[in-house]
């Protein structure tokens, strides 16, 4: 039971966190977004404020020529003067018009959701799923606690082993032709004991995969 209530809990907890990951991933997309948006919304604005400044100044150098003109109705000599000259800003004020109305189309765009994006909403198991792993019976954890403890006695066989054979060299015996051949046999001994042990191991981590 309490195997049971700490899986449940483990799950929770991994989906839980997995889930506030998705939600930080799409607020970093969405302000992605939004900033370009904004971006270009402002650069849409400034142009049209360029526009709009270039046709406010021909309006009003095309008033201006329209005052000077009338204001020398009577005055033939002089109105023929300031006629070439209207004549020539009006060429300009032309050749301005037909460039601002050239460049006046403003860029346009469109949110577009993303295909991937919405297969994964299609999809039933988009945020994940829930598999099967090992089994929780009696038999699998008697087996599981007999390894536990077949490896702390190879352990603690091994350390033994170990504090022998340095107490054998503490002695002096290492110097003597016997302690040689002690020391040759133990040295032969120890490959097989350790590769005993390995298999010993391999052996019991076969039967917990087993059981499994």
């Amino acid at each position: 039971m309490k195997s049971v209530e700490e899986e449940s809990l483990t799950n929770i907890n991994e989906l839980r966190i997995f889930r506030n990951e998705i939600y930080q991933y799409l607020d970093k997309r969405e302000n992605e977004l939004l900033a370009e948006i904004d971006e270009k919304k402002r650069t849409s604005k400034t142009f049209l404020n360029e526009l709009k400044s270039q046709f406010t100044n021909m309006k009003s150098s095309i008033e201006k020529l329209k005052s000077e003109l009338q204001a020398q109705d009577d005055n033939i000599t002089r109105l023929l003067i300031v006629r070439k000259r209207a004549i020539k800003e009006l060429a300009g004020l032309q050749a301005a018009m037909e460039e601002v109305s050239r460049r006046s189309e403003v860029p346009r765009c469109k949110f577009h959701r993303d295909p991937s994006t919405e297969q994964l909403m299609a999809s039933e198991k988009t945020i994940g799923l829930l598999e099967e792993g090992g089994s929780t019976s009696a038999s699998g954890q008697q087996q599981r606690q007999q390894q536990t403890k077949q490896e702390h006695r190879q352990h603690d066989t091994m350390q033994q082993h170990q504090k022998h054979m340095k107490a054998l060299s503490q002695k002096g015996e290492s110097t003597s032709a016997v302690g040689q051949q002690e020391r040759q046999q133990q040295n032969e001994q120890q490959p097989r004991q350790l590769e005993t042990m390995q298999q010993q191991q391999k052996h019991m981590q076969g039967v917990s995969q087993k059981v499994k």
